[in-house]
């Protein structure tokens, strides 16, 4: 993260690039700049995070597809049962 230019906001600089990093360094209005590094067990641990949030969501995506599935197969079941049956109960 780095310094806003004005202020004190951090800006995240995840996937940015050196050069627009030191762009942001160049153009700041004061003398100082305020940055804020990522240990690499960090970032491991947020990965390990999100792969299990990506599992799990896999998961909930999946029980919705089969509860889905369900809901269509009992639908189209009951509208069977009415085309069989009579009209309004009286014919």
């Amino acid at each position: 993260m780095c310094s806003a230019t004005f202020g004190d906001q951090m800006w995240s600089t995840r996937g940015v690039g050196l050069t627009r990093v030191l762009a942001a360094i160049r153009v700041r209005a004061g003398p100082t700049v305020s940055l804020v590094f990522e240990s690499s067990q960090e970032t491991q641990k947020k990965v390990k995070i999100s792969s299990k949030a990506a599992v799990a969501a896999e998961e909930a995506r999946k029980r919705a597809q089969e509860k889905k599935d369900m809901l269509l197969k009992e639908l189209e079941r009951d509208e069977k049962r009415l085309k069989k049956g009579k009209f309004l109960g009286l014919f």
